[in-house]
């Protein structure tokens, strides 16, 4: 294929994927999460063919978990491309009241570097914790540079989730820098805009062995 010939397809491939994006967020109300995904998924003319494919893959997966009620996710990529290539687990969440069902879970965490044991994986999710989701931001950074990424209600309540994590052996212990010092390596801040506080808990886990390099998971387990 020439050079015209590609800038041809971009351009009709561009105009019938937003075309169809825009159609399916219609009823989209300014600054949501909706709103947001929509943006993202819009291809733009500089947009590179590895840039559209990706979008175009994540919109029908995210068709497809709406008619399945799960939500789509990816890894994190943590700001440079070549960690997000890194393994990890995408725990997804949902507000723990009883008047949300399993279809309402929406948020998502991402573990790195998940030491996933095949006898004990039911064991192993069941130490992920609930937490009160807000606008405070927790992270923690891994020996590789990946790292565990959470807002909390509070900046404790965001050390005690990503603590619980990093001292319940879901980490691969090589990746973890020094467990005595976990506290002071949390590092917290507020982030700006409206977040929403409500307690969450984990519904089910997709786990991606090669990271952002595939976008479909090795394996998906539900959290009861």
């Amino acid at each position: 294929m020439t050079v015209r010939d590609w800038k041809t397809s971009q351009k009709y491939i561009r105009i019938g994927h937003n075309k169809a994006i825009r159609n399916y967020f219609k009823t989209v109300t300014v600054r949501t999460t909706r709103e947001a995904l929509r943006n993202s998924l819009l291809i733009y003319k500089n947009d590179s063919a590895s840039q559209m494919l990706v979008k175009m893959q994540y919109f029908q997966q995210y068709l497809s978990g709406v008619k399945s009620n799960t939500v789509p996710v990816i890894p994190d990529s943590w700001q440079v491309k070549i960690e997000g290539n890194r393994p990890q687990l995408v725990v997804v969440f949902k507000p723990k009241s009883s008047n949300y069902p399993k279809q309402d879970s929406r948020w998502s965490l991402s573990i790195p570097h998940f030491d996933f044991n095949q006898a004990n994986i039911a064991n192993q999710l069941k130490k992920i914790p609930d937490y009160e989701k807000g606008k405070h931001q927790g992270v923690y950074t891994l020996k590789d540079n990946s790292k565990i990424i959470i807002y909390a209600k509070s900046g404790n309540e965001a050390k005690r989730v990503i603590k619980k994590i990093v001292t319940s052996n879901l980490i691969k212990s090589k990746y973890i820098v020094d467990r005595s010092k976990i506290d002071d390596d949390i590092k917290v801040g507020e982030a700006r805009g409206t977040y929403k506080e409500v307690l969450v808990t984990p519904t089910y886990a997709k786990y991606f062995s090669t990271g952002q390099k595939n976008l479909q998971p090795d394996w998906v387990s539900f959290i009861d």
